[in-house]
């Protein structure tokens, strides 16, 4: 959350660089954070704030809105002085705010992580950040996916509330969870064939659990899909050949790439 100090802090490193009291324009123009709608929040207003800096607060007769930089594009039929001042600093940052919005996300990952591998799994003890799942425990009180919080932009309140109506599962207990057996006799010949394979890596051969995995570049469809489209067995076979049969613990391992940044307890 940004503090008022920041904000004065920005104002006077705005005005060093122009060598005067910066109008709202002049403060967009330098592409400073944070963004003068910010300010004007924090502080109570953009005199109020130039106030507080110790920055003179004359009324400018200029235009309060600059002109559109270059390499800025807008839609058709947008005009920019009809955005408002936060619309004018991001499309002014596409690149900067698209970076921290992505470093944000990775820090609530690593953060929910480390949530996760403090619990474990609460059925059989597994604590691999890469295999453990949130699991609601009432349909009813779930807003959304935890996962998919973080891409919507919920921060860590909201994420604690929600984790709290959960379990922590591994992958593979939380597909037990939910499956059930194929009535389809092609799903059932290919759950058969996870079964007789097994995973390559540990001892688990519950289809309920087992993947078939490409390694490699060698993946163009899936059996699933194939299976869906109703191709014959031959051509599944094929497919499966192609592969390799992992649990689904192990194939979160195979696929697992941590957070960017670190932790943030």
């Amino acid at each position: 959350m940004t503090t008022e100090d920041e904000c004065l802090e920005a104002l006077r490193r705005a005005a060093d660089e122009l060598g005067e009291s910066p109008t709202k324009a002049q403060y967009e123009e330098l592409g400073l954070t944070p963004a003068s709608a910010t300010i004007i929040r924090t502080v109570g207003g953009w005199n109020a704030a130039k106030e507080n800096a110790g920055l003179e607060t004359s009324y400018s007769r200029g235009s309060r809105v600059g002109p559109k930089p270059e390499d800025v594009d807008l839609p058709p039929g947008t005009s920019w002085t009809d955005l408002s001042v936060d619309q004018r600093w991001h499309c002014r940052n596409t690149g900067w705010n698209s970076e921290r919005t992505l470093q944000r996300r990775s820090r609530l990952r690593s953060w929910l992580n480390d949530r996760k591998r403090d619990r474990g799994c609460s059925r059989c003890g597994v604590d691999a950040a890469a295999c453990l799942d949130f699991h609601h425990t009432n349909e009813h009180t779930k807003e959304m996916a935890v996962s998919r919080m973080v891409t919507f932009g919920y921060g860590k309140d909201a994420l604690r509330e929600e984790i709290e109506n959960c379990k922590v599962l591994c992958a593979n207990c939380h597909r037990r969870l939910h499956y059930s057996s194929p009535e389809r006799e092609r799903r059932r010949w290919v759950h058969d064939r996870k079964r007789d394979a097994g995973c390559r890596r540990c001892a688990e051969s519950d289809p309920a659990c087992l993947d078939f995995h490409h390694p490699g570049d060698t993946k163009e469809t899936t059996a699933s899909e194939l299976v869906s489209e109703s191709k014959p067995k031959q051509r599944v076979s094929l497919e499966i050949e192609r592969c390799q049969v992992l649990c689904a613990n192990c194939h979160r391992k195979e696929h697992y790439a941590p957070p960017r940044s670190s932790s943030n307890r």
